[in-house]
């Protein structure tokens, strides 16, 4: 919409007014849907697991959210006044897809902050300088994408990264690490617990030592002492 000339009308306001508002709560869904992983975990006795139902249909919908993000940051790009040229319009939007899917599963605060750049900078943009691309220049952008050649890896390697990320997050932290970190510490706890018990009864019996019944029976009548291979500890 033109705003030249000094006449302010109602229908600039209410224009203007449901772009902002629209770009900011669609960027809004659209970071919040990608800063965390999106693999549902279920609690159960041995820990929080993955059910079949979970895995289908986070295989399924993943490639489908992967297109969407990545479509929504060609859009920002695109219909935003700036500088960057054909390929960094089509390379751009697939970097910010793959970082911030993985800081989702290493840092998600970060994930968050990096989702919100572009889109709050595309309002920030529009507010300050009022630029947005007319549909005249959008689409002779689009007529020259045509001239756009990629490698074969490039598509599969953006729907399909996240798979990879799920897979190392899921086998490598919530079912090997976080276990035996979580076994590691309840472990220090009863030691240092223990520990503190042989104190105390060694102080009660005169001498500063703790008979050797008292040790043995103290925990219940097995010491607890940590475990540095972590071999005795089930995954």
């Amino acid at each position: 919409m033109s705003t030249d000339g000094f006449e302010v009308t109602i229908g600039q306001v209410l224009w203007w007014s449901v772009f902002i508002g629209a770009a900011a709560w669609i960027a809004f869904l659209v970071y919040r849907s990608m800063d965390h992983p999106r693999l549902v975990l279920t609690p159960t006795p041995e820990g929080l697991r993955a059910t079949p139902r979970n895995v289908i249909q986070y295989a399924v919908s993943m490639p489908f959210l992967i297109a969407l993000w990545w479509g929504f940051f060609f859009l920002v790009f695109l219909i935003n006044e700036n500088h960057v040229n054909l390929v960094q319009l089509f390379v751009f939007p697939s970097a910010l897809v793959v970082s911030i899917r993985a800081l989702a599963f290493i840092s998600p605060v970060t994930a968050r902050e990096l989702g919100k750049v572009l889109p709050v900078a595309l309002v920030a943009f529009v507010i300050l300088d009022g630029k947005v691309r007319d549909l005249e220049e959008i689409g002779e952008i689009l007529d020259e994408s045509d001239l756009i050649q990629s490698d074969a890896w490039v598509i599969p390697f953006v729907l399909f990264c996240d798979y990879a990320f799920t897979a190392i997050w899921y086998w490598g932290w919530i079912r090997w690490l976080q276990p035996r970190l979580a076994a590691r510490k309840v472990s220090a706890e009863a030691s240092d617990g223990a520990s503190g018990s042989d104190t105390a009864a060694g102080a009660e019996s005169g001498d500063g030592s703790a008979s050797a019944e008292e040790v043995a029976h103290d925990d219940g009548g097995v010491a607890v002492l940590p475990d540095a291979d972590g071999a005795d500890r089930s995954p």
